[in-house]
């Protein structure tokens, strides 16, 4: 079988500092369960970011 990707969603409407530590908790959990980080895109205008991640 070969790569897995999974794109996840996360959003905090509240303050940027907030989205960043969301993502940051998103990619370590992610990375305990084996998962690479591939690309983070930010949506223009929103507190929205798109992460992917493979394994």
């Amino acid at each position: 079988m070969g790569k897995q990707f999974k794109v996840i969603r996360v959003s905090n409407h509240w303050s940027t500092e907030k989205l960043r530590k969301d993502i940051e908790e998103t990619l370590n959990k992610a990375s305990k369960q084996g998962w690479e980080l591939v690309d983070i895109s930010f949506l223009a205008n929103t507190m929205v970011a798109m992460i992917t991640i493979s394994k």
